[in-house]
């Protein structure tokens, strides 16, 4: 195999460093005695993309104290707690024209100019939700954590610095206080916003922290939301105009991005749905931001062409795929007689992932291509897990295409974030999976023919005898077979098994009711298959370390079980037996391999490629 070929951005990104690197203007902030310590030789630079690959160059995992580049997340987290009018109650959002420690109000409301200032920046600190400070900076901790993707600590020796000498700060407190905009004790929120100054992070955090507001509040890497996209369009108005002091005015005219800086020597700046930067450098200019990074940002805006105001032509396509349900079926175990409905049918549905931001000209070509590419079909499912924001432009060109095709007979499941769709379909789920499971149940119930359909029916009583693994057992293997099952009855909700039970041979046959295996994620439970009457279960087959999961039940549910210590006595009494249900067993396994090796090969070559 040969070489990797390097990525153009990577060779471009650490072609800039190089040159950068050797600015040498500026200085280290001594005014808090600890950010004096830093080397002013490091210099890190990191570029988040919106999908989440990131790209770095120099010192990008040297960690520094977030300081002033805080303000920009925290403001969103108040923004996201309170709302947007609650903020503006207490903080202005025009620019001073004067440096981070300003002292000015505004004469009429007493609020603080903006939250970039530290004036407005204690404000902001006080207004995120919590009981008492204790609550506040935890919320603050973890919301920064979460827009870096990782968790974050308090470097205390920083923070003791930053309160031995924040007499200036105290004051700005003291006078908020006094305007009636700061409430409570000044000492505690003081206090609130020394720690957040005082997070930890590197240059790849903030680039990454950058991509999260550029992609509306998801963060690209984890795919966590961290705020709403109104939240983020907010935030990035204000930081184009009040995120560089009283050089904001220069900075957005020469690197046309909304940034921020800090005086530990970060900066992170954005690119509204492209990209987050990331950068450090202590040495500072005489405004308190970082030389190298100035110059860094300047010179990718223009390289790059990332300047705000420069118009762009081209886009993802807002088609991420566009499938066959030949090509992509649901996790959900099912019997022959379906499963030979599906194979012979299932071109019937059609599953259609959108991506971005849809607007009028996304929604118009979205809608052209789906009404283009719907012969045959009589169900449509579409995936909106991939875009970020739909204006109501866009929901209406939508709304009107499903209302188009229910006229004409065709079916539409709408997987959303939440199960919360904006377009108005005949069903909405959580996950792409379940709103395709839908469409096969419904294309079962068309196409079965009438003297099957009490045996598909999902209500139905499926006996040991008819079971899918048992299907093709002579009756006198069933007949032995039938006294060593027991019952089980499972509650809606009540777990067969769970992560941590151990691996064994013991079968369950649904017999009525439905069963949902859950994989679980910290405290995320997240729904990956489902299984129905006349389906198989067994701790081996679901077994992955990595991804624990737990099968529970979906609705009231009748099983029959066969235990291992059973199975163990049938291999002496019953070889034959024994040897019958592994074949059984093996053959479904293999056609679930080639069902997914299938679907691999098809899934590899449906995405739309990008244009470049």
């Amino acid at each position: 195999m040969g070489e990797q070929v390097p990525s153009p951005v990577q060779v471009r990104l650490d072609e800039l460093h190089a040159r950068v690197q050797l600015n040498c203007e500026g200085e280290v902030a001594t005014y808090i005695p600890a950010l004096g310590k830093a080397d002013p030789a490091l210099f890190g630079l990191a570029l988040a993309t919106h999908d989440g690959h990131v790209y770095e160059s120099g010192d990008t995992g040297v960690g520094f104290t977030i300081q002033s580049v805080s303000k920009p997340f925290v403001y969103a987290l108040a923004l996201y707690d309170r709302g947007l009018n609650g903020v503006l109650e207490r903080v202005g959002v025009e620019p001073t024209g004067e440096g981070f420690d300003a002292l000015r109000l505004e004469p009429e409301t007493g609020r603080p100019l903006n939250p970039m200032v530290n004036a407005g920046a204690i404000v902001t600190a006080s207004l995120v939700n919590g009981d008492d400070w204790g609550q506040r900076f935890q919320r603050i901790l973890d919301g920064l954590s979460a827009f870096a993707g990782r968790e974050l600590r308090v470097d205390h020796e920083v923070l003791a610095s930053e309160e031995r000498t924040g007499d200036h700060n105290r004051a700005l407190g003291y006078l908020l206080r006094n305007a009636g905009v700061l409430e409570g004790d000044v000492d505690k929120a003081l206090a609130v916003y020394f720690r957040q100054c005082s997070v930890v992070v590197t240059a790849r955090d903030l680039a990454v922290m950058g991509a999260t507001l550029a992609g509306g509040g998801v963060n690209p890497v984890t795919g966590q939301r961290v705020v709403g996209a109104d939240t983020t369009e907010h935030v990035l108005a204000v930081m184009a105009t009040c995120g560089t002091y009283d050089f904001a005015g220069e900075w957005l005219l020469r690197a046309g991005l909304p940034a921020k800086s800090g005086v530990a020597g970060g900066l992170v700046a954005v690119l509204p749905s492209q990209l987050g930067i990331g950068v450090f450098s202590p040495p500072l200019d005489r405004r308190g931001t970082s030389v190298r990074a100035i110059a860094a940002c300047q010179e990718l805006s223009a390289r790059f062409g990332l300047h705000l105001m420069r118009p762009v032509n081209r886009t993802a396509p807002v088609l991420h795929r566009f499938l066959r349900g030949d090509s992509l079926s649901s996790q959900r175990s099912r019997r022959h007689a379906e499963r030979e409905i599906l194979q012979a049918n299932s071109g019937q549905i059609a599953i259609c992932e959108l991506q971005g931001d849809l607007g009028f000209a996304a929604a118009d070509v979205a809608v052209r291509a789906i009404a283009d590419g719907l012969d045959g079909v009589r169900w449509l499912v579409l995936d909106l897990h991939r875009v970020g924001r739909a204006e109501p432009v866009a929901v209406d060109l939508l709304d009107t295409l499903v209302g188009e095709l229910r006229e004409r007979g065709v079916g539409t499941a709408v997987a959303a974030e939440d199960g919360e769709s904006p377009v108005i379909a005949e069903a909405s789920f959580r996950s792409l999976d379940e709103a395709l499971e839908w469409c096969e149940d419904a294309l079962i119930a068309q196409e079965c023919p009438p003297s099957e359909r009490a045996g598909l029916d999902p209500a139905a009583h499926v006996p040991l005898g008819e079971q899918d693994l048992l299907r093709d057992l002579p009756a006198e293997m069933i007949d032995v077979l039938t006294p060593l099952v027991v019952e089980r009855r499972l509650a809606p909700g009540e777990p067969l098994f769970e992560p941590g039970d151990r691996p064994d041979e013991t079968l369950y046959f649904v017999v009525s009711g439905g069963l949902i295996a859950q994989q679980v994620s910290g405290d995320e439970v997240i729904r990956m298959a489902s299984m129905g009457p006349g389906t198989t279960v067994t701790r081996l087959t679901l077994v992955d370390d990595r991804n624990p999961y737990r099968i529970v039940a979906e609705e009231p549910t009748v099983l029959q079980v066969l235990s291992q210590t059973v199975q163990k006595r049938l291999e002496d009494e019953h070889p034959q037996v024994v040897e019958a249900l592994h074949w059984a067993m093996a053959r479904g396994l293999a056609a679930r391999l080639r069902q997914a090796d299938a679907q691999n090969h098809a899934l590899l070559g449906s995405a739309v490629p990008v244009e470049r």
